[in-house]
């Protein structure tokens, strides 16, 4: 998400929020939600009533107005707080102010690489069964899902990858054997 992206996405909430269409309370939390951090790792933020981006100076532990910086080509990630974690942006919104945070850094194991919250496994139970039923059947699908998940955040989903893999790789295993036994167990019967 980009400071544009911000832009655009706050002028939509602000019209919910003036036209009745979204709480207070959801119209703070999507706003939460559109905290991002720069190349140097500030995080900024929009002011509810103004707009006005912000920018969370860890010296002196307030939001101080600014113009946001340019971008690089690679944004950094929307901000995706963890259950029960505080934010930056912690504290309700006041009238004529941005959120007063009581501050607590987030780490560097809050995002993965693709932005998505490092917490939480992508792959629900049902989901790896369905997955480790067409690792079997289909080897290429284990293996393809190995690559996919081998990577992900959560230690879950880098398990799951590796079982994907293993019941690939043995269902393969298994067609290459059947495939030369079956011919010597037919030649018997052939003449």
């Amino acid at each position: 998400m980009t400071f544009a992206d911000v832009d655009k996405r706050y002028q939509e909430l602000k019209q919910q929020f003036e036209s009745g269409l979204l709480s207070e309370t959801a119209f703070d939390e999507a706003l939460k939600e559109l905290m991002i951090q720069d190349d140097q790792g500030r995080w900024w933020a929009k002011a509810r009533d103004t707009g006005q981006w912000n920018y969370y100076d860890t010296v002196t532990q307030n939001w101080t107005p600014a113009s946001p910086p340019v971008q690089s080509s690679q944004p950094p990630p929307a901000y995706a707080p963890r259950t029960g974690e505080q934010t930056p942006a912690g504290a309700a919104h006041t009238e004529s102010s941005v959120y007063q945070p009581q501050i607590v850094q987030p780490s560097a194991q809050t995002f993965s690489a693709a932005g998505f919250r490092s917490d939480q496994p992508e792959l629900s139970p049902g989901l790896k069964v369905v997955f480790y039923i067409l690792s079997f059947l289909v080897p290429i699908v284990g293996i393809v899902l190995y690559f996919v998940y081998r990577g992900k955040p959560a230690q879950e989903d880098r398990s799951a990858a590796n079982l994907f893999l293993i019941l690939g790789v043995i269902s393969f295993a298994l067609s290459c054997l059947c495939g030369a036994i079956i011919p010597f167990m037919l030649a018997p019967f052939a003449y």
